[in-house]
């Protein structure tokens, strides 16, 4: 697949089949993930791949709550409504872990910035595209408490769970979003 046609297609899934993920797929999307570019090539992320359904199914559960929480703060009235049953209908579930003390030199900046975060972003953005490339959907999720990840995926204090990837075959994925074109976006100094 060509690597423009990749991102301009690739949608985010909430809705997948039950058929299983060959391994062989998910280990390619980790090697694009390691491939990433990170600060001082640092490469701050370790990955969690999750089959377990107990695992998957307690994540679902402490979102649920999650979700309700983040609804009453921001008032938002479609939040309630918003299904996450893609986290355990997706057979495998991908946790990036990010290692905060693996920054490179923006760390000493007046204003440091959190390169392990943006290269665990990187990382995930390369296994996007990378499970696209072979046939796969997935979801980029962020709804829940890291606190919660930490726990039910046994992860030390010291780390980060910047993201989880859902992935698997989808049963159908959504129109496009819409996107702001670039004369809304960009500004070119010349």
């Amino acid at each position: 697949m060509e690597c423009m046609e990749a991102i301009l297609n690739r949608r985010s899934c909430r809705n997948f089949k039950s058929q299983p993920v060959e391994k062989e797929k998910v280990l390619s999307m980790l090697e694009a993930a390691i491939f990433a570019p990170s600060p001082a090539n640092k490469q701050p992320w370790e990955f969690i791949v999750s089959t377990n359904s107990v695992c998957n199914a307690q994540l679902k559960q402490t979102s649920d709550f999650t979700k309700e929480k983040l609804a009453a703060r921001s008032g938002w009235s479609w939040l309630p409504n918003f299904k996450i049953d893609f986290v355990t209908q997706a057979p495998v579930l991908i946790v990036v872990v990010g290692d905060p003390a693996r920054n490179g030199a923006e760390q000493f900046l007046d204003v440091p910035s959190p390169g392990y975060l943006e290269a665990c972003s990187a990382a995930i953005q390369n296994m996007l595209l990378a499970a696209h490339a072979q046939g796969l959907s997935t979801l980029w999720f962020s709804l829940y408490e890291k606190a919660d990840v930490r726990n039910i995926f046994h992860i030390s204090e010291d780390k980060d769970p910047v993201g989880i990837i859902c992935v698997g075959y989808p049963e159908k994925i959504g129109p496009a979003p819409a996107r702001r074109g670039i004369s809304d976006k960009v500004t070119f100094i010349e």
